[in-house]
């Protein structure tokens, strides 16, 4: 069936590069953490990947302890990058979805084209310009693994080779957690509407989402796959405080952090915004006309230690889900 505004959903990302950045007690909280954000009723927990660029938490780590304090909330990546080899990722993400029971959602990625991440993918062996035909190959593996639920499966690529490979314990769903993509190529939007579950890009205004959607749902109905079949969402940056100029002050000094780059170059790949709940309330909103149906909130603050995460976490949901909800 069509997807409408009431099925609206909305996620919280988890505090990755924040809980490494200083030696404490931060990584040991993430369970915790999880368990605080399902009870203030977020719909879903999200975890990022960059072990060498940005460093932080393994994604998939970080979600078993998500997985293991909550029940509800549904669990995803924002997002893997394809520095796997398909058997290792095909395992991880199988076991993370018995373990979660199935409430895995597999978000991926390319990542941006800087000299850290090309320096990233250099470290783990993968040539930077093979980095595209090599996650296809591999989420093609994936789900050939988790649909043969035990039995071998051989595969032939450009990239990968498997001869009689049999892959256990089998995924929760038959068909393995739904594939998210986050790439806005035209050739993966394409993909994306033909092949993928989900697409869950940074688009920096609700304008460049609709176009990229738009596309996505072309493709779709091209492949004769109904609305329901792909999930729109998408991944912002918001800052709720009692005014612009505060939220503002909070962006400069969480991506100044966080990434080391001034806020108007990182809003030239990300959507980013800050302002009173109203106000960013009404800019998720537009996103929401474009045809996001779960959202995916990082939620920046003024520095990157936990009290300050949990102070976010704890204003959010009380002041901006409410009338996120209302949007619906």
């Amino acid at each position: 069936m069509p997807q409408t505004p009431t099925d609206l959903r909305i996620g919280v990302v988890l505090p990755g590069r924040e809980s490494v950045v200083e030696r404490n007690d931060y990584p040991r909280h993430l369970g915790e953490l999880s368990r605080k954000i399902e009870q203030l009723g977020y719909d879903s927990i999200w975890a990022g990947e960059s072990p060498l660029a940005r460093s932080r938490m393994n994604p998939v780590l970080a979600l078993t302890a998500a997985a293991t304090t909550t029940e509800r909330v549904r669990l995803g990546t924002a997002v893997l990058l394809p520095l796997r080899p398909p058997v290792h990722l095909a395992h991880e993400l199988a076991c993370l979805d018995r373990i979660s029971g199935g409430r895995l959602i597999a978000g991926l990625g390319s990542g941006f084209t800087s000299p850290a991440t090309q320096a990233e993918f250099a470290a783990y062996g993968i040539p930077f310009d093979e980095r595209v035909g090599r996650m296809r190959e591999t989420l093609e593996i994936c789900r050939a693994l988790w649909g043969a639920e035990g039995e071998p499966v051989s595969f032939d690529g450009k990239y990968y080779r498997l001869d009689d490979v049999a892959l256990l314990p089998v995924t929760e769903r038959p068909a393995g957690p739904p594939l998210w993509m986050a790439h806005s190529g035209p050739k993966m939007l394409e993909r994306t509407g033909r092949i993928y579950d989900g697409w869950m890009p940074t688009s920096t205004t609700a304008a460049h989402y609709e176009k990229g959607w738009l596309r996505v749902q072309e493709a779709r109905a091209a492949a004769g796959r109904p609305e329901s079949d792909v999930t729109g969402a998408v991944y912002l940056s918001v800052a709720v405080d009692r005014s612009v100029e505060k939220a503002e002050e909070t962006l400069r000094a969480y991506f100044g952090a966080y990434y080391r780059l001034d806020l108007p170059t990182m809003r030239t790949t990300q959507g980013i915004f800050g302002g009173t709940p109203e106000q960013v309330a009404e800019w998720v909103g537009g996103y929401v006309a474009a045809g996001a149906r779960h959202i995916v909130l990082r939620l920046p603050t003024p520095d990157l230690h936990e009290p300050s995460y949990r102070a976010a976490l704890e204003h959010t949901a009380e002041e901006l889900l409410p009338l996120l909800r209302g949007l619906a």
